[in-house]
C-alpha cells in the first residue's frame, strides 16, 4: 500500500501509536478520489498490526492482509441506505450493541464509516455518548469531503486530518505502467493529482463521463447558449451525487477561468478543462463568475436538501446564461 503525499497523517498516527494515545475516533476529509478509504484502511493496519515497526503497519503479517483484502472479520463498515444513501437509524443502534461485543480475531474493532456526505443529526446523536465513551477495544474513522457535516459535539471527540491530493507528478507515477502514457496525461489533465479519479477516468468510469459534461457546460456559458446548457445538464441525469459532482467540476474551471484573467502567463489551475478556462475567461467578467458560483453552489446545497434535483438543476440554465 502506497500513500502518497500523507506523510504528516502517517507520522502523527504513528507518533500516537508509538506513545500508547491514540484516539479512538478520527475523521479524514478531503475531495473523493484523494484516498481517506485507502488512509482509513492504514489506520486500521496501525491499530492491529501484529508486527508494527517504530509504530507503523508492517504490511505482511495476517491481520495487515486481511485488512487489504477487506475481508477482516474486526474492521466493520456500515452500509449506507436509501436514495440519499445515507446511514439509517437502525443500522446505527445495531452498531451500539455490536460495539460492546468482543473481536473475533484481534484485539481491537474498527468502525469505518466511509462517504459520510448525509449523516443526519439525528443519527450522529444517536452515536455520540457511544463515541464520548467507547469500549477500550473500539475505534472509529469517518470520511467525508468536509467536516461540516458533523455535529460540533462529534468533532470535538474525533480527530480530524485533510486529507491532501497527491502531486501530478506521484499520480502519473502511480498510474505508470497499467494505462498508456497518452492515456495518463489526458487524465492527469482533467483530475491532476487525483488518483481515484484519474483512475476512473482511464476505466472509462463516471469521472470521464462527468469530465466531459462539464466541458460541455462551460463551453455552452461561454457561447451564452442556454439551449446546450440545459442539454448537458438534462444528460447528467436524476442522482443527486452526480448532479453535485458535475457542478463542482465546472465551478473549479469557473475559478480557473478568474485565475487566468488575474494572471494568465502562472495561472495554476484546478479545474478538468484548462481550454474551457481559457475560453470562459476571454468571455465573462469577474462579477458574472461571482454569479455562476453562487448560482452552482445554491443548486449543489438544494441537491443535498429535499428539493428535487431535477427540477433545481433544470432552472440553473437560465441563470448562469442569462
Amino acid at each position: 500500500m502506497i500513500l502518497y503525499s500523507k506523510d504528516n497523517v502517517i507520522d502523527a498516527v504513528s507518533s500516537m501509536k508509538l506513545n500508547n494515545r491514540m484516539s479512538h475516533g478520527f475523521l479524514l476529509t478531503g475531495e473523493k478520489g484523494v484516498g481517506k478509504k485507502t488512509l482509513a484502511q492504514y489506520i486500521a493496519k496501525t491499530l492491529m498490526c501484529d508486527v508494527p515497526i517504530d509504530g507503523k503497519p508492517c504490511g505482511v503479517c495476517r491481520q495487515c492482509r486481511h485488512i487489504d483484502e477487506k475481508i477482516h472479520p474486526d474492521v466493520i463498515r456500515p452500509q449506507r441506505s436509501g436514495i440519499k444513501q445515507i446511514y439509517a437509524r437502525d443500522t446505527v443502534r445495531k452498531l451500539l450493541s455490536d460495539a460492546y461485543v468482543k473481536p473475533n480475531d484481534c484485539n481491537v474493532k474498527v468502525y469505518i464509516f466511509e462517504d459520510c456526505e448525509n449523516f443526519e443529526e439525528s443519527t450522529q446523536n444517536l452515536m455520540l455518548k457511544l463515541i464520548e465513551e467507547p469500549p477500550e477495544p473500539v475505534y472509529f474513522v469517518f470520511t467525508a469531503p468536509d467536516k461540516s457535516v458533523f455535529l460540533p459535539t462529534i468533532l470535538s471527540r474525533v480527530i480530524t486530518f485533510g486529507v491532501p491530493e497527491p502531486t501530478e507528478a506521484e499520480c502519473s507515477e502511480a498510474l505508470s505502467g497499467k494505462y498508456a502514457p497518452e492515456d495518463i496525461q489526458n487524465a492527469v489533465e482533467a483530475y491532476h493529482g487525483n488518483i481515484g479519479k484519474c483512475t476512473e477516468y482511464l476505466e472509462n468510469g463516471a469521472a470521464a463521463e462527468e469530465a466531459e459534461l462539464c466541458r460541455r457546460i462551460i463551453y455552452a456559458i461561454a457561447d451564452e447558449n442556454e439551449y446546450d446548457v440545459n442539454k448537458a445538464i438534462f444528460d447528467i441525469g436524476d442522482k443527486r451525487d452526480r448532479i453535485k459532482s458535475v457542478l463542482s467540476l465546472v465551478d473549479k474551471v469557473v475559478r480557473d477561468s478568474c485565475v487566468i484573467k488575474v494572471d494568465r502567463e502562472n495561472a495554476v489551475l484546478i479545474g478538468c478543462s484548462r481550454n474551457g478556462a481559457y475560453q470562459l475567461a476571454e468571455k465573462i467578467s469577474f462579477r458574472r463568475a461571482q454569479h455562476i458560483h453562487e448560482c452552482l453552489n445554491r443548486t449543489m446545497e438544494q441537491c443535498s436538501a429535499n428539493v428535487n434535483p431535477v427540477v433545481a438543476a433544470a432552472a440553473l440554465s437560465g441563470a448562469v446564461t442569462g
